[in-house]
């Protein structure tokens, strides 16, 4: 709740200041002008702060949804975070990637790796579709198709999985992707797409480990 009410506090306290000023001088329109534009400026940065902490609260928000006995200290943890986030500057100075939207991803890969994919999937979809251009944004498609072939959604991985190679074809998560979903198809028997994809992981990553295994078993056959 203080998340969401600092940036009305601070819009009605600069808007307020504004209005004085207005009162005192009513006829400098130029002063007015360049007030305008700083209160634009930092109203940009409130929102920006703003979208971060909102990605990190749906995380917190879907972590209480859980049941377990260490919930509380998952929450804590989750509080920590936040807390961190809070007296960090609005992005990860080294990476690009907004310190929430790093964090919200962490979460969810710790569902994922303890089997929570209903949970993890909504953590990896934030990351994914709500900054598509942070670095690991690939990383989390990526996962996030790995999450849903585990809940049995296997053609929607399968679209996951394609999207990685066609918004990310320079990802190391790309031929990954191309060669996992190759082996969704074969294990449906579709042999003619699992082909499809395979030759595609071939022409394009030649130099990978899935290309040296596909050239291995096509060499054998």
């Amino acid at each position: 709740m203080k998340l969401l009410l600092l940036p009305v506090a601070a819009v009605l306290l600069l808007t307020a200041c504004w209005g004085g000023q207005w009162v005192n001088s009513p006829g400098r329109v130029e002063d007015i002008d360049v007030r305008t534009e700083q209160i634009t400026r930092m109203l940009d940065s409130l929102r920006i702060v703003s979208e971060q902490n909102e990605i990190l609260l749906r995380a917190i928000q879907a972590q209480a949804g859980m049941r377990g006995g260490d919930q509380t200290q998952n929450l804590l943890e989750l509080a920590d975070q936040l807390e961190r986030l809070l007296n960090s500057t609005s992005s990860s100075g080294s990476t690009g990637t907004p310190a929430g939207v790093r964090i919200a991803y962490e979460e969810a890969f710790r569902q994922y790796q303890q089997g929570g994919y209903s949970v993890a999937a909504d953590g990896f979809f934030e990351v994914a579709m709500g900054s598509p251009d942070a670095d690991i944004a690939d990383d989390a498609l990526y996962y996030l198709a790995l999450c849903h072939q585990s809940l049995g959604e296997t053609h929607r991985a399968i679209e996951e999985l394609a999207a990685v190679y066609y918004r990310y074809p320079s990802s190391e998560k790309a031929a990954p992707a191309l060669a996992r979903a190759a082996a969704i198809y074969s294990a449906n028997s579709a042999a003619a797409e699992m082909h499809r994809l395979e030759t595609l992981i071939l022409e394009s990553y030649p130099n990978s480990e899935e290309a040296r295994l596909i050239a291995g078993r096509r060499g054998g056959q």
